[in-house]
């Protein structure tokens, strides 16, 4: 950790987020919005291209960028996986959970913050409880979105091994396919809720803080203000 004086105030530069921490939440990101617009496309095409269909293969085009942006965000959310039980302290599942009362009153504090901003919002070194809860969550999301959506591919019998995966996971949804369809397809509008919320408050933190959590999510450090540090941040 490095330290500057600026004023009364102490500046505090410290590397927080990982290589492979930064790569898979970018990646996750792209991956994301490819399979959510393909995806919203391929439920609902937008218009009929005159011409042979074979030799337009446009929706064809669609179900590939899909299923390739599929493969990649499984591949990045398998890093993100494994890198939380093996990275730094900022990286780990443990600290995206409330385990310990401290958290909670973060938490609390977070919320009285967002109704009712006081001065500079208070900063955290690594995530801040609430948005450690929220990723949590989303990723529970993630999870959820490529088992029912594998569920689906798996279905057209690529291999002995998809014809014996999509078989135990349709199990799980009851044998309904339907059902895989509808739950995949509300994925879609779980993740557009949580990118208007999360930019709202990437947003609301630049307006009232003296942080950046874009910059730190590009470069790794984060700079902040140490006086105004949450007295919850580890």
């Amino acid at each position: 950790m490095k330290t500057r004086s600026n004023g009364t105030s102490r500046i505090f530069s410290m590397r927080i987020w990982e290589l492979p921490v930064r790569l898979t939440h970018w990646i996750m990101t792209i991956c994301v919005a490819v399979t959510g617009v393909t995806g919203y496309l391929i439920g609902t095409p937008l218009f009929s291209q005159p011409g042979e269909a074979s030799s337009l293969y446009s929706f064809g085009t669609l179900r590939f960028v899909h299923f390739l942006a599929g493969y990649v965000l499984l591949s990045a959310f398998l890093l993100r996986v494994y890198w939380g039980f093996i990275g730094n302290k900022y990286a780990r599942w443990s600290s995206m959970l409330p385990l310990h009362r401290k958290s909670w009153q973060a938490i609390g504090e977070e919320f009285l913050y967002l109704l009712r901003p006081r001065g500079p919002m208070p900063v955290y070194r690594g995530h801040a409880p609430l948005a450690g809860v929220s990723y949590f969550v989303l990723y529970l999301g993630l999870a959820f979105a490529l088992l029912s959506g594998f569920t689906l591919y798996a279905q057209a019998g690529y291999s002995p091994v998809w014809r014996t995966f999509g078989a135990l996971a349709l199990a799980l949804f009851g044998n309904h396919l339907n059902t895989v369809r509808l739950l995949h397809h509300l994925t879609l509008w779980f993740f557009t809720l949580f990118l208007i919320i999360h930019l709202y408050l990437v947003i609301y933190t630049d307006l009232f803080s003296r942080t950046n959590e874009v910059d730190a999510m590009i470069s790794g450090r984060k700079f902040a203000v140490r006086d105004e540090l949450s007295p919850f941040s580890d």
